[in-house]
């Protein structure tokens, strides 16, 4: 789900809801439940394959936009009343012109917490919001209270504090040797640089 500020006084949301199968009537009651939360503005129904699902996001075509857009991520366990008054004020006073709501339960947590790097595997829905630092950043504190964790692929903000907010300290800490071992120079350093040291 992707909401961004009102327009023209209403407020919007756009989903994009995959059913795994091909039977067309087991998809339809799986969207409905979704299709009968307000009234539809636009829709659009297809079977397709993963890898054609997959093209629907790749371009060729340069994209027109100037500067980097600046991001911020959270992990939520549950979507509580207080985190959804947070992103309401954040919604509200256009701090986010892109801000999504993915669902990453299930196989996620499958997996033990401490068997890979992206910790926080309880974690029911993923959060990323885009906007202009300042007024992002100012919002998003509101938020991360009621957030476990973030996705690094959706965080654009760096230092000591967000690794921290990443990755649990034994995380941290086998990527620390592991950094020592095969990078210990630091060659690596884009986006969330693990430091050796």
């Amino acid at each position: 789900v992707i909401l961004g500020g009102s327009q023209d006084g209403r407020r919007y949301a756009r989903a994009m809801i995959v059913v795994a199968t091909d039977d067309p009537d087991e998809a339809v009651a799986h969207l409905q439940p979704i299709a009968s939360i307000a009234p539809l503005l636009d829709q659009h129904v297809a079977l397709a394959t993963y890898a054609e699902l997959l093209a629907a996001f790749t371009s060729d075509t340069p994209q027109g936009g100037v500067g980097q857009p600046h991001s911020r991520s959270g992990l939520v366990r549950h979507l509580t009343a207080d985190w959804a008054d947070a992103a309401a004020e954040l919604l509200e006073a256009g701090a986010s012109y892109f801000f999504q709501v993915r669902a990453v339960g299930g196989a996620v947590s499958d997996v033990p917490d401490d068997a890979t790097a992206y910790a926080h595997r309880d974690a029911n829905f993923s959060v990323a919001a885009l906007g202009s630092r300042t007024r992002l950043d100012e919002h998003w504190q509101a938020l991360l209270p009621h957030m476990d964790g973030l996705y690094v692929n959706f965080e654009t903000s760096t230092g000591p504090e967000v690794l921290a907010r990443a990755f649990p300290p034994a995380h941290l800490q086998r990527l620390r040797t592991l950094k020592r071992r095969f990078d210990p120079t630091g060659l690596l350093r884009e986006n969330f640089f693990v430091d050796p040291a």
